[in-house]
């Protein structure tokens, strides 16, 4: 009876907050459809799209935590389930996002010989940023892109690059595009700076694939650390199934594998942020 109620709390909890958020969105929406004249209602999915990233993972969480609720029964499990899911998604983004930013500053380089060489060729820092939208790869050829896309419409040069530069993923890249702004207003020798940026970014670069290379025993074994108590868990119920089913069966049990499980996950963001180092 017990969970049953709390099923049903949660429920409206949840119903309450996602309609909330959609009565929101759909508020900020027609604010800004009445001074175009028209009011259209957003779907559930156009809703979600719109939402931060923080705010879709939180609502994922709580549909995983009704959903295992139900299922199970159990509140801590479904707890359970839900943290683990918050972890794992924020976990697999910021990589995604890093592997991104990495790919960028090693396309960096190349996108600076690019420019250097067309400038020598006699084209404008305009023309030269076409041409490196042209030739490069992604994931860095879609910023010169919309850069050439805008130049194209007209968009002032400097207020382009401005909105590049705060909206860059990699900082090789956002020192690129603030040294080509300031080049630009100062009237500086163009070539003589991509030299000099391009000697700076192998470095860089250079230093920290040594310091990745370094802090990969480490993140390996917070890796390790985090997986050892779940290999003793299975050992231990595979030998003495008695013993370890109370931590399934019972509410002490509950509370302390939810214990366990946060103090895994706080360890492993502690290792996580610990080998990482900001260059």
């Amino acid at each position: 009876m017990l969970i049953l109620f709390f099923s049903i709390c949660f429920s409206i909890s949840v119903y309450a907050i996602v309609k909330y958020i959609g009565d929101y969105i759909n508020k900020k929406a027609s604010d800004r459809s009445e001074k175009k004249g028209h009011l259209p209602r957003l779907s559930i999915k156009e809703q979600y799209a719109k939402l931060p990233p923080k705010r879709q993972r939180l609502v994922i969480a709580m549909i995983i935590f009704l959903a295992l609720l139900i299922v199970l029964g159990n509140m801590i499990f479904a707890l359970i389930g839900s943290c683990l899911y918050i972890y794992a998604d924020w976990n697999i983004k910021s990589k995604k996002a890093k592997k991104t930013a990495d790919l960028i500053d090693l396309q960096v380089i190349e996108s600076l010989s690019i420019i250097k060489s067309a400038v020598l060729a006699g084209q404008s820092l305009q023309n030269a940023m076409s041409v490196a939208a042209e030739e490069l790869k992604e994931p860095i050829k879609s910023e010169f892109v919309q850069i050439s896309d805008e130049l194209a419409l007209g968009v002032d040069f400097d207020a382009v690059l401005s909105a590049v530069s705060s909206r860059a993923k990699s900082k090789e890249f956002k020192f690129m595009i603030d040294t080509i702004m300031l080049s630009k207003d100062s009237g500086a020798s163009l070539s003589g700076i991509f030299d000099k940026i391009i000697k700076s970014a192998t470095q860089r670069i250079s230093i920290k694939n040594k310091t990745i290379a370094l802090t990969s025993q480490g993140k390996l074994s917070g890796t390790v650390v985090s997986c050892i108590p779940f290999l003793i868990i299975l050992i231990m119920y595979a030998m003495q199934p008695d013993m370890i089913g109370v931590l399934f069966t019972t509410i002490a049990g509950n509370f302390l594998l939810l214990l366990v499980m946060i103090m895994i996950l706080i360890g492993s963001f502690v290792i996580r942020k610990l080998t990482e180092i900001d260059l």
